[in-house]
């Protein structure tokens, strides 16, 4: 029982550093056009072609908005990792 509920919380946590990564990352509007081609089936391109440009943005993304708010980024993580050894003790 007690494994189930450390799963659960580590999911939980697992989930909600995912959420502040992707609202950090979504601010880019390569991301929010790349996200709308592949959503909206623009192009004669396939939908894995689109699918890789969306990850590309994503990627980007992710390396300039993690520079621009690294101490979000750093909290966040840092959170993860406390959480982490909380539920192993």
């Amino acid at each position: 029982m007690r494994i189930a509920s450390g799963l659960r919380q580590g999911a939980i946590s697992a989930a909600v550093f995912c959420g502040v990564m992707f609202a950090v990352i979504s601010v880019d509007a390569r991301v929010r056009e790349r996200l709308a081609e592949l959503l909206t089936g623009g192009g004669v391109a396939s939908f894995s072609a689109r699918a890789g440009d969306v990850a590309e943005a994503l990627v980007t993304a992710a390396r300039y908005q993690t520079l621009e708010n690294a101490p979000l980024v750093v909290f966040a993580a840092v959170g993860a990792v406390l959480f982490v050894f909380m539920v192993k003790a």
